[in-house]
């Protein structure tokens, strides 16, 4: 395998985003081999989160067991969840309250979305404009015509999206 846009790109294939590699690397895998039984090597994927809360955290900690994947960047609107990104996953990460400037970082392949709900839309679709992979909570949309631009964003640019289901898009699942 050649890098870690590949990685991603044959994960998203089959229907898996960063929260849902196969079983097999979270239990320990120290091969590196995938399930089609190439290496993933040493290549990182970079992820960031958007939504601190309580299912962001938990798509974010899931994530951060699959080898690998590190996360660069936090954004929540809370100050107070983004000093507790910081002390959970490093000094190291950047923070802030707005998610556009996640969006313009070229350290971030992809994106966890976890914010209420009326966010999940429009910020999926700016992300992939970016050029962001995503993997949002559901629901995604509210109404069907919601629907046509977030498929469309998706078509235009060729990034993977996947909507998270709780229990259903999880590593052991």
């Amino acid at each position: 395998m050649s890098n870690r846009r590949t990685f991603i790109k044959q994960m998203m294939a089959g229907g898996i985003l960063l929260p849902s590699a196969p079983q097999l690397l979270a239990e320990g895998n120290s091969s590196g081999v995938v399930g089609n039984g190439e290496s993933v090597g040493s290549s990182e994927i970079r992820i960031a989160l958007i939504g601190k809360g309580g299912m962001g955290t938990a798509d974010a900690n899931c994530a951060l067991r699959v080898p690998g994947v590190k996360i660069t960047a936090v954004c929540d609107v809370y100050e107070t969840r983004l000093e507790d990104a910081k002390k959970q996953w490093g000094d190291h990460i950047f923070i802030t309250k707005d998610y556009n400037d996640i969006l313009k970082r070229s350290d971030v392949d992809a994106v966890l979305i976890g914010t209420p709900d009326h966010w999940h839309q429009p910020i999926a679709i700016a992300a992939m404009k970016a050029g962001k992979h995503v993997y949002c909570e559901k629901p995604v949309i509210h109404k069907i015509s919601e629907a046509e631009k977030l498929i469309d964003a998706q078509r235009v640019s060729g990034m993977y999206f996947q909507a998270g289901s709780q229990g259903m898009a999880s590593l052991g699942n």
